[in-house]
């Protein structure tokens, strides 16, 4: 991995360490009166939107779009999915603790949300650019605009 892709993960796993303390926040909250599935999926939902910020700004350095944020959580279904999968069978079928599987589980499908995140992040930005830069009208030459005034004479 190039030296920008080591610090762009860098950035991600110290952000992912702000956002797993969200989200873990949540989950512990709501897993006293909920089951710890749906404790799981609301703590994921609400820490999504930092992590989505804190990635443009900090991790990818673009400004947020939102392209990007609607496809941001589409790319975290993986996340979400894998890191579920896993937090299940740890208590289901391991008989971990369900407090420190979700943790374990998080961690575990970090580098995958990774690439997943910097994809829709960037993919997002990059065609929102491409929008904007078609619906700007084009500057126009001189020549163009002597030709105009001559052609409505």
């Amino acid at each position: 991995m190039k030296a920008r892709g080591l610090r762009q993960f860098a950035a991600f796993a110290a952000i992912g360490v702000v956002n797993t303390a969200v989200y873990y926040a949540v989950y512990a909250s709501l897993n006293i009166w909920m089951p710890y599935l749906v404790a799981h999926g609301v703590g994921w939902a609400v820490s999504i939107v930092g992590s989505f910020l804190l990635n443009s700004y900090v991790t990818l350095r673009t400004k947020p779009t939102w392209r990007a944020f609607f496809r941001y959580p589409l790319s975290a279904v993986a996340n979400v999915v894998g890191s579920g999968i896993l937090l299940y069978v740890a208590v289901s079928r391991l008989g971990m603790p369900e407090n420190i599987s979700a943790l374990a589980a998080g961690v575990l499908v970090t580098p995958l949300s990774f690439l997943l995140a910097r994809w829709a992040i960037t993919s997002g930005a990059a065609a929102t650019r491409a929008c904007e830069a078609q619906a700007q009208p084009q500057p126009q030459g001189p020549e163009q605009q002597i030709t105009e005034a001559d052609s409505s004479k």
